[in-house]
């Protein structure tokens, strides 16, 4: 695999996964990231906490797997879930007068693509 790619997956490996642990350990600095400025309280401050600090940790994790064991099955699945990150964002601004986050939809879909390209570079060894 090429190391630019090795080292381009892995940084953003890195950066999920630390963004998931700030969720556990500084939520309020990790929330204010995404333009989130109040957290739930209760069972929904669990929830957000929970969701989102998973979410984030399980994308790194699968990241790092898959340039750790070169193996291409490991990259579909935070393939499929910043793809449905995406979708989600558009459809809560065509739907829910969300704010239209380009910043985040463009580093998604980028991180995909990436995701998707290196899975194949991999497969036709």
């Amino acid at each position: 695999m090429n190391k630019f790619l090795v080292v381009l997956i892995t940084i953003f490996g890195f950066q999920f996964l630390i963004i998931g642990l700030m969720w556990i350990a500084s939520p309020y600095n990790a929330a204010a990231t995404f333009g989130i400025f109040s957290l739930s309280e209760g069972i929904g401050l669990s929830s957000q906490l929970g969701d989102t600090g998973s979410y984030f940790l399980s994308l790194g994790i699968m990241m790092i797997a898959a340039v750790y064991t070169q193996k291409s099955i490991w990259f579909y699945a935070p393939s499929i879930m910043l793809s449905i990150t995406a979708v989600y964002r558009i459809l809560s601004w065509l739907l829910h007068d969300a704010a239209f986050a380009t910043q985040f939809i463009a580093a998604e879909i980028f991180i995909v693509l990436l995701l998707l390209y290196t899975s194949k570079r991999i497969s036709e060894k």
